[in-house]
């Protein structure tokens, strides 16, 4: 049986995850344009962003087959700074094999050795089965917030 290893994503994993990246754009039916060098660039130099990746151990060359991207958000309110998981994915055979839950799990000793307030997941409105997943697992649902809106930059 394999054990779920997680870590900080390191610049060898930058081509599965992006090839990861753009399954899951097609998933909700978008198309990726970010580049490998534009999430490098994301990545390790953005001091808002954490990057993990899940490996298998028994794989013989050790490869991401999930990962999970975190981003700083600042309440200004209450001046305290948690991280958003924007992105949960895992590979399709490898779903429903706690590779998930051991990115969330990684993820939140991580919020807590950062002194961060707290972890959010947000998830697609139609990906129901993120839902289901997280309410199993006990995570408490959020109240929606409304509407968002996106400002025309050209």
């Amino acid at each position: 049986m394999s054990v779920v290893n997680v870590r900080t994503a390191e610049p060898v994993h930058l081509p599965e995850v992006h090839r990861m990246l753009i399954a899951l754009a097609a998933h909700h039916g978008d198309a990726a344009t970010i580049t490998p060098a534009d999430l490098s660039r994301l990545v390790f130099q953005s001091p808002a962003t954490r990057l993990m990746v899940a490996c298998l151990s028994d794989s013989p060359a050790p490869h991401p087959v999930g990962y999970a991207l975190l981003v700083a958000r600042q309440n200004l309110v209450t001046g305290q700074v948690g991280y958003v998981m924007d992105h949960l994915f895992v590979q399709q055979p490898f779903r429903r094999a706690g590779v998930g839950r051991a990115l969330i799990a990684a993820a939140r000793e991580l919020t807590l050795e950062e002194g961060r307030s707290g972890l959010t997941i947000s998830t697609h409105p139609a990906n129901t089965d993120a839902q289901a997943a997280y309410r199993a697992m006990g995570l408490a649902e959020l109240p929606v917030t409304g509407p968002r809106f996106a400002v025309a930059l050209a």
